[in-house]
């Protein structure tokens, strides 16, 4: 008789143990959304797209020395703080979001895309 409960709970607890560590393992984390919806206090995907262009642009001219000034720290502050006042963004909340996108990964591929996109559309009216 103890031989077949055995057998019994072989065939029904270890399927019922593999089932759930499946379903454990595939739950959806949010992290790996493309539509996620970001929290209070952090900038939504199109305000973080437009800001995040102007800091791309801002950053490429840094790194082909358009601006000759000895003190491009000091010097790119001023144009980081003319960016948020711009976007009316205070320097915390760019972090915050900063932050918070860059830890939800698929979502960030479609915002770096987007910032891509939009350089281009700039890009483009700068030379029409």
């Amino acid at each position: 008789m103890l031989g077949s409960v055995s057998r019994l709970t072989d065939r029904i607890l270890i399927p019922a143990i593999f089932i759930l560590f499946i379903g454990v393992g595939c739950a959806e984390d949010s992290r790996d959304l493309a539509n996620v919806n970001p929290p209070e206090g952090v900038l939504e995907r199109l305000e973080f797209v437009e800001l995040m262009a102007d800091i791309q642009i801002l950053e490429g001219a840094a790194k082909v020395r358009v601006f000759r000034n000895d003190d491009v720290k000091k010097r790119l502050g001023g144009a980081y703080f003319e960016i948020f006042e711009k976007h009316a963004v205070s320097a915390a909340e760019f972090e915050r979001s900063h932050t918070w996108w860059w830890e939800h990964p698929v979502a960030m591929k479609e915002v770096l895309l987007e910032i891509t996109e939009k350089i281009s559309q700039i890009e483009s009216a700068q030379k029409e």
